[in-house]
Protein backbone atom coordinates (compact mmCIF):
# COMPACT_ATOMS: atom_id res chain seq x y z
CA UNK A 1 0.00 0.00 0.00
CA UNK A 2 0.89 3.51 -0.97
CA UNK A 3 1.94 5.45 2.00
CA UNK A 4 1.45 2.80 4.62
CA UNK A 5 1.84 4.08 8.28
CA UNK A 6 2.52 1.80 10.93
CA UNK A 7 0.70 4.18 13.94
CA UNK A 8 -2.39 4.09 11.74
CA UNK A 9 -2.09 0.46 11.45
CA UNK A 10 -2.12 -0.22 15.05
CA UNK A 11 -4.74 1.90 16.58
CA UNK A 12 -7.11 1.00 13.59
CA UNK A 13 -8.45 -1.54 15.61
CA UNK A 14 -8.94 0.27 18.99
CA UNK A 15 -10.22 2.77 17.39
CA UNK A 16 -12.70 0.77 15.23
CA UNK A 17 -14.56 -1.00 18.46
CA UNK A 18 -15.41 2.50 19.73
CA UNK A 19 -16.72 3.91 16.64
CA UNK A 20 -18.75 0.42 16.32
CA UNK A 21 -20.18 1.06 19.78
CA UNK A 22 -21.76 4.99 18.44
CA UNK A 23 -22.31 5.02 14.96
CA UNK A 24 -26.03 4.09 14.06
CA UNK A 25 -27.22 1.40 11.73
CA UNK A 26 -26.98 3.36 8.10
CA UNK A 27 -24.68 5.72 8.81
CA UNK A 28 -23.16 8.16 6.37
CA UNK A 29 -19.33 9.10 8.18
CA UNK A 30 -16.85 11.68 6.71
CA UNK A 31 -13.14 10.81 7.13
CA UNK A 32 -11.35 14.38 7.02
CA UNK A 33 -7.92 13.80 6.60
CA UNK A 34 -7.85 10.02 5.30
CA UNK A 35 -4.00 10.06 4.40
CA UNK A 36 -3.20 6.75 2.91
CA UNK A 37 -6.63 5.30 3.41
CA UNK A 38 -6.29 2.86 5.88
CA UNK A 39 -8.54 3.56 8.78
CA UNK A 40 -11.35 3.64 5.87
CA UNK A 41 -9.99 0.82 4.23
CA UNK A 42 -9.97 -1.35 7.09
CA UNK A 43 -13.26 -0.19 9.06
CA UNK A 44 -15.67 0.13 6.48
CA UNK A 45 -14.76 -3.64 5.62
CA UNK A 46 -15.61 -4.15 9.15
CA UNK A 47 -18.98 -1.50 9.05
CA UNK A 48 -20.56 -3.22 6.36
CA UNK A 49 -23.66 -0.58 7.43
CA UNK A 50 -21.37 2.63 7.15
CA UNK A 51 -21.15 4.50 3.83
CA UNK A 52 -17.68 5.75 4.49
CA UNK A 53 -16.40 8.92 2.72
CA UNK A 54 -12.78 9.96 3.15
CA UNK A 55 -11.24 12.88 2.19
CA UNK A 56 -7.91 14.74 2.03
CA UNK A 57 -6.14 17.79 0.77
CA UNK A 58 -5.49 17.41 -3.23
CA UNK A 59 -1.86 16.64 -2.77
CA UNK A 60 -2.64 13.46 -0.78
CA UNK A 61 -6.23 12.80 -3.42
CA UNK A 62 -4.09 10.55 -5.83
CA UNK A 63 -2.59 8.02 -3.38
CA UNK A 64 -5.85 7.80 -1.04
CA UNK A 65 -7.51 6.93 -4.28
CA UNK A 66 -5.88 4.49 -5.86
CA UNK A 67 -5.15 2.77 -2.14
CA UNK A 68 -9.27 2.75 -1.94
CA UNK A 69 -9.54 1.45 -5.34
CA UNK A 70 -7.02 -1.32 -4.94
CA UNK A 71 -7.91 -2.50 -1.17
CA UNK A 72 -11.38 -0.88 -0.15
CA UNK A 73 -14.67 -2.23 -0.32
CA UNK A 74 -17.88 -1.09 -1.63
CA UNK A 75 -18.76 0.86 1.18
CA UNK A 76 -16.28 3.65 0.79
CA UNK A 77 -17.57 6.72 -1.35
CA UNK A 78 -14.81 8.01 -4.17
CA UNK A 79 -12.51 9.93 -2.11
CA UNK A 80 -13.31 13.70 -2.00
CA UNK A 81 -10.79 17.45 -1.73
CA UNK A 82 -11.49 18.85 1.56
CA UNK A 83 -8.68 20.96 2.82
CA UNK A 84 -9.38 22.73 6.04
CA UNK A 85 -7.61 26.17 4.58
CA UNK A 86 -9.72 26.33 2.46
CA UNK A 87 -12.48 25.55 4.84
CA UNK A 88 -14.32 23.95 2.15
CA UNK A 89 -16.72 21.64 3.18
CA UNK A 90 -19.67 18.82 1.20
CA UNK A 91 -23.03 19.87 0.53
CA UNK A 92 -24.28 16.97 2.23
CA UNK A 93 -24.82 16.11 5.95
CA UNK A 94 -22.76 12.95 7.84
CA UNK A 95 -23.93 11.00 11.16
CA UNK A 96 -20.78 11.06 11.80
CA UNK A 97 -17.17 13.10 10.77
CA UNK A 98 -14.43 11.27 12.26
CA UNK A 99 -11.08 12.58 12.05
CA UNK A 100 -7.52 10.80 13.24
CA UNK A 101 -4.37 12.37 14.42
CA UNK A 102 -4.81 15.44 12.55
CA UNK A 103 -5.27 17.58 15.26
CA UNK A 104 -1.51 17.51 16.45
CA UNK A 105 -0.50 18.26 13.06
CA UNK A 106 -2.50 21.40 11.57
CA UNK A 107 -1.92 24.59 13.56
CA UNK A 108 -4.14 25.57 15.79
CA UNK A 109 -6.36 27.77 13.37
CA UNK A 110 -7.08 24.73 11.18
CA UNK A 111 -8.03 22.67 14.11
CA UNK A 112 -11.01 25.29 14.91
CA UNK A 113 -11.88 25.36 10.96
CA UNK A 114 -12.53 21.52 11.40
CA UNK A 115 -14.25 21.12 14.40
CA UNK A 116 -16.26 24.31 13.41
CA UNK A 117 -17.03 22.68 9.97
CA UNK A 118 -17.23 19.32 10.74
CA UNK A 119 -20.10 20.59 13.24
CA UNK A 120 -21.86 22.29 10.46
CA UNK A 121 -21.67 18.98 8.41
CA UNK A 122 -23.28 16.81 11.01
CA UNK A 123 -27.28 15.64 10.58
CA UNK A 124 -29.40 16.46 13.63
CA UNK A 125 -27.87 14.37 16.65
CA UNK A 126 -24.69 13.73 14.40
CA UNK A 127 -21.20 12.68 16.11
CA UNK A 128 -18.26 14.18 15.84
CA UNK A 129 -15.10 11.54 16.91
CA UNK A 130 -11.46 12.80 17.10
CA UNK A 131 -8.77 10.69 17.87
CA UNK A 132 -5.44 11.44 19.41
CA UNK A 133 -3.61 13.10 22.51
CA UNK A 134 -4.23 15.87 24.15
CA UNK A 135 -3.19 18.02 27.49
CA UNK A 136 -5.48 18.28 30.28
CA UNK A 137 -5.25 21.50 32.47
CA UNK A 138 -1.79 22.38 30.34
CA UNK A 139 -0.41 18.78 31.10
CA UNK A 140 0.82 16.10 29.34
CA UNK A 141 -0.70 12.87 30.00
CA UNK A 142 3.07 10.97 29.79
CA UNK A 143 6.38 12.14 29.12
CA UNK A 144 6.09 10.44 25.89
CA UNK A 145 3.41 13.04 24.54
CA UNK A 146 6.02 15.56 25.96
CA UNK A 147 8.58 14.98 23.77
CA UNK A 148 6.22 14.15 20.92
CA UNK A 149 4.64 17.64 21.56
CA UNK A 150 8.47 19.20 21.18
CA UNK A 151 9.00 16.56 17.87
CA UNK A 152 5.80 18.32 16.07
CA UNK A 153 6.74 21.98 16.96
CA UNK A 154 10.36 21.61 15.89
CA UNK A 155 8.52 19.89 12.33
CA UNK A 156 6.11 22.84 12.23
CA UNK A 157 6.06 25.62 14.76
CA UNK A 158 2.28 25.68 14.49
CA UNK A 159 1.50 22.25 15.51
CA UNK A 160 1.44 20.18 18.88
CA UNK A 161 -0.76 18.67 21.24
CA UNK A 162 -3.59 20.47 21.94
CA UNK A 163 -5.65 21.15 25.17
CA UNK A 164 -8.83 18.62 26.05
CA UNK A 165 -10.58 22.01 27.24
CA UNK A 166 -9.70 24.58 24.12
CA UNK A 167 -11.10 21.62 22.16
CA UNK A 168 -14.21 20.52 24.71
CA UNK A 169 -15.18 24.73 24.85
CA UNK A 170 -14.51 25.03 20.67
CA UNK A 171 -17.51 21.99 20.17
CA UNK A 172 -19.21 23.79 22.77
CA UNK A 173 -19.88 26.79 20.76
CA UNK A 174 -20.16 25.33 17.64
CA UNK A 175 -22.94 23.46 19.11
CA UNK A 176 -21.91 19.97 20.13
CA UNK A 177 -21.53 18.44 23.81
CA UNK A 178 -19.02 16.28 25.06
CA UNK A 179 -20.27 12.63 24.98
CA UNK A 180 -17.35 10.57 25.56
CA UNK A 181 -13.55 11.02 26.49
CA UNK A 182 -12.16 7.68 26.22
CA UNK A 183 -8.70 6.91 26.74
CA UNK A 184 -6.97 4.60 24.27
CA UNK A 185 -3.72 2.59 23.92
CA UNK A 186 -0.81 4.80 22.96
CA UNK A 187 -1.69 7.24 25.29
CA UNK A 188 -4.73 8.66 23.12
CA UNK A 189 -7.81 9.90 23.79
CA UNK A 190 -11.02 9.44 21.74
CA UNK A 191 -13.27 12.44 21.97
CA UNK A 192 -16.73 11.90 21.25
CA UNK A 193 -19.06 14.73 20.41
CA UNK A 194 -22.79 15.05 19.07
CA UNK A 195 -24.85 17.77 17.83
CA UNK A 196 -27.27 19.29 20.04
CA UNK A 197 -30.39 21.04 19.03
CA UNK A 198 -30.06 24.42 17.86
Amino acid sequence: MEGFSPGADNNKGAILAVLAEWLPQQARLLEIGSGAGQHAIHMADELKHIDWQPSDRASVLPMLTNNVAAYGSANILTPITLDLAEDTWPAETFHCAYSANVMHIVSSELGEKLIRGAAKALAEDGLLALYGPYKYAGDFTTPSNADFDLWLKERDAQSGIRDFEWVRDLATRSGLSLQEDRQMPANNQLLVFKATAS
